[in-house]
C-alpha cells in the first residue's frame, strides 16, 4: 500500500464514482480499477462496493478514508521538509486567473525579489478546475473566488461588496442611489467566473426580468472599456482605484452581494514566515480603500 494507490482511493471517495474518478486524475478507468484491485488484496479486505449509480464504501473503506488523509498529509510534510535540508524553501502558489488584474503591476516579481532564498510556482487555473488542479500540482497556499474542500484550511476571506461601473457620461450618472430596476433594457456585462456570488447575481438579476448582454473573462479588459464607453454598465467588486478616470462606480441600493476572496493553506502544514508576509501583502493590496481607512 503506496501514497500513490490512496491518493487514487481518495479520489474515488470524494467522486463516488470510478469513471469520474479516473477522469479527474487524467488516467484510465482501467488502470484506476487495478490499482484499486490491488490496494484491496493487500489489505485483504473489500473497500468498494460497485452500484448501477457508482460506488460506495464497505465499513473497511470508510475507515481507511478516514486514515489515509492523515497518512497522505504527513507524508508530504515530511518529503517537503527533507527537500528543504537539500535547498531553500519552495512555495508553490495556485491562484484563479484573474487575480493579476486585481493586484499592483509586478506585485509578485516585487515579492520573489524581496525574497531570493525562496524558489517560487506559480500555478493559474479557471474557477471550475481549480480543486482538482491545486491537489495535484501539491500547491502550499491557494488563491481562490470560491470555498475549497478536502485537504485545505482557510487562511483568509476578504468579501468585496458588488457595485456597477458606467462611464461618466452614462444616463446613470444622474441618478445618486440607482436600484436594480434603472438596469431595466440597458446593456449588462457580467464576468464568465463561475463562484457563489456569479451564481446569486445572476439568479437576482432574472427574478428582476434583468438580462446580461454581454459575459466577459479575466483578459478582456480592453474590450470591457471600449463596451462601457459605448454605454454598457458593468458590475463590480474590484479596487476602484484600479478604474479608469472617465468611470463611475455605484452601489445599487437593492443590491446586497459581495465577491468573496479566500487565501487557502494545506491542511496540516505549517505556514512559513515568508507565506504569511505574502498573505497580509495581497490582502493589502486587493482590500477596497474605504476599507484600509
Amino acid at each position: 500500500m503506496d501514497h500513490k494507490q490512496l491518493r487514487f482511493f481518495r479520489k474515488i471517495c470524494e467522486e463516488k464514482s470510478i469513471n469520474r474518478a479516473a477522469q479527474k486524475l487524467f488516467i484510465s478507468q482501467q488502470a484506476l480499477s487495478k490499482s484499486i484491485a490491488k490496494l484491496e488484496k493487500e489489505v485483504g479486505v473489500p473497500l468498494l462496493v460497485r452500484t448501477p449509480e457508482g460506488v460506495r464504501l464497505t465499513v473497511a473503506g470508510q475507515l481507511l478514508e478516514q486514515r489515509a488523509g492523515l497518512y497522505l498529509e504527513e507524508h508530504d510534510d515530511i518529503l517537503r521538509q527533507l527537500r528543504a535540508t537539500q535547498e531553500g524553501p519552495h512555495l508553490r502558489i495556485g491562484y484563479f486567473m484573474g487575480l493579476l488584474q486585481e493586484l499592483p503591476p509586478r506585485f509578485f516579481g516585487r515579492f520573489m525579489d524581496a525574497h531570493p532564498e525562496v524558489k517560487f510556482h506559480f500555478h493559474s487555473y479557471t474557477d471550475t478546475e481549480r480543486s482538482r488542479a491545486y491537489q495535484n500540482d501539491n500547491c502550499d497556499l491557494v488563491i481562490s473566488t470560491a470555498p475549497l474542500g478536502q485537504g485545505f484550511v482557510e487562511l483568509a476571506c476578504l468579501k468585496n461588496p458588488i457595485g456597477i461601473i458606467f462611464s461618466r457620461s452614462h444616463i446613470l450618472h444622474g441618478i445618486p442611489a440607482p436600484c436594480l430596476s434603472d438596469l431595466k433594457d440597458l446593456p449588462l456585462i457580467t464576468l464568465n467566473t463561475e463562484n457563489r456570488a456569479q451564481t446569486q447575481l445572476l439568479e437576482l438579476l432574472q427574478a428582476h426580468g434583468l438580462v446580461v448582454d454581454t459575459v466577459l473573462g479575466d483578459a478582456d479588459g480592453d474590450l470591457l472599456e471600449e463596451l462601457l464607453q459605448r454605454g454598457f454598465v458593468s458590475f463590480y467588486a474590484g479596487k476602484r482605484s484600479a478604474l479608469p478616470a472617465w468611470t463611475e462606480f455605484r452601489f445599487l441600493t437593492d443590491l446586497d452581494l459581495v465577491w468573496e476572496f479566500y487565501i487557502y493553506g494545506r491542511r496540516g502544514r505549517r505556514l512559513l514566515p515568508v507565506e504569511k508576509e505574502l498573505i497580509r501583502s495581497i490582502l493589502a493590496a486587493v482590500r477596497p480603500e474605504e476599507e484600509q481607512r
